[in-house]
């Protein structure tokens, strides 16, 4: 006897087979939107701190985050005329005396593996050699409101040297 199963149900169980889909569009980071401000931010992440300005931006330095155990600085900034904010920043730094004793270039995969999980495979990923032959690594997701890259520098000569730097970046209406 011949058993048939509706196609529904195949799609359904092949969608939980690739696990979380990937989202239409993101509009910020964490708590953040990209409508809310500096102060409005600073007020959520209950941040005590002046906001620094640049020539370009104005910039504020929130608590240090982890996604797993990869400890991260985090930074947002808004461009000078406008108070809206535009992209948020998170760093790590390895080899360094003043890096956190477990970073590493692995870290990068750590990442890298969390973001697919959270917003599906990327539309673009490239590995080359930049300067004195560091390795760089980027990933980059695209979508409406927001582009998300994700990028390894890493020392040739010393590989346990380098930093990882992750930016979420509003995109420009209509690009």
């Amino acid at each position: 006897m011949k058993t048939t199963v509706p196609l529904s149900l195949l799609v359904a169980l092949a969608a939980a087979a690739l696990g979380q889909t990937k989202p239409r569009d993101v509009d910020g980071w964490d708590k953040i939107k990209w409508s809310m401000t500096i102060a409005e931010a600073s007020a959520v992440y209950n941040v005590a701190s002046v906001p620094e300005k640049t020539n370009e931006w104005t910039l504020l330095k929130l608590n240090s985050i982890k996604i797993g155990d990869v400890e991260l600085g985090v930074q947002i900034g808004a461009r000078q005329g406008t108070e809206k904010i535009s992209e948020v920043t998170l760093w790590s730094v390895f080899g360094l005396p003043s890096s956190a004793p477990s970073a590493g270039p692995q870290d990068y995969d750590t990442l890298r593996a969390a973001l697919i999980h959270e917003y599906g495979h990327p539309g673009n990923e490239e590995e080359r050699r930049g300067e004195n032959s560091h390795l760089i690594k980027t990933v980059l997701w695209k979508f409406p409101s927001t582009s998300i890259l994700l990028k390894l520098e890493q020392s040739a000569s010393l590989p346990n040297l380098g930093n990882i730097y992750l930016a979420y970046t509003a995109n420009a209406p209509g690009s």
